[in-house]
């Protein structure tokens, strides 16, 4: 008896819309230690994610979320300080350090293309960043601790250590604490209709 299997992309994932799009740093990541492989060998290098918000909407009217991992080192040859340098419109020196909170909070200027992962699977990918256009103010909607919570069940499942059945509240990152949601805060009711705060002239220093 023959057995033939056919390898399919699993759910109706939409990726995010390609062109330019204005942006918000809403999280950093601290991955740890992941097994790389460069040049034949493998290693353990310490990598981060920056997680985006934009405007565009998904199909559930929430913000979408696009995100770029790097390894953790501002080199000079690091794409993590060529990304940082054009984010904020000039180069990271030698020697400089920076805060990896500032960026949380943080807006800038996208440009988002699709490609293609080894199984054929189209995804979105942040291709170039510049310094903001106009200011970009999170949702809320964004969970930090529920992004945490799915990156440990993914290295668990890899792993092939069994999930328990009531997990404990994940820690929020301190990156991600420096930024505060409140965006989730109840509205207070409604009375009188609001007074419509004059605008602030866009600054597009992003801060770090």
């Amino acid at each position: 008896m023959s057995l033939v299997l056919e390898s399919k992309a699993g759910g109706d994932f939409k990726p995010h819309p390609e062109g330019i799009h204005p942006a918000v740093c809403v999280d950093v990541i601290d991955l740890g230690l992941v097994e790389t492989e460069w040049q034949g060998q493998r290693r353990l290098v310490r990598k981060v994610r920056v997680v985006m918000e934009t405007e565009q909407e998904n199909e559930e009217g929430k913000k979408c979320i696009v995100t770029k991992t790097f390894t953790a080192t501002l080199h000079p040859k690091a794409k993590l300080a060529d990304f940082l340098g054009k984010w904020r419109g000039r180069p990271v020196l030698p020697g400089e350090s920076i805060d990896l909170a500032k960026l949380i909070g943080a807006c800038c200027t996208l440009v988002i293309s699709h490609q293609q992962n080894m199984v054929g699977r189209t995804y979105a990918s942040i291709d170039a960043i510049s310094k903001p256009t106009k200011k970009v103010v999170p949702s809320g909607h964004y969970d930090p601790a529920l992004a945490r919570q799915r990156i440990a069940e993914r290295k668990a499942k890899e792993a092939g250590q069994a999930q328990p059945a009531h997990r404990a509240p994940v820690p929020l990152n301190p990156v991600a604490a420096a930024f505060p949601q409140t965006a989730r805060a109840a509205s207070a009711p409604k009375s009188a209709a609001p007074v419509a705060a004059p605008e602030a002239e866009f600054d597009p220093e992003v801060g770090f």
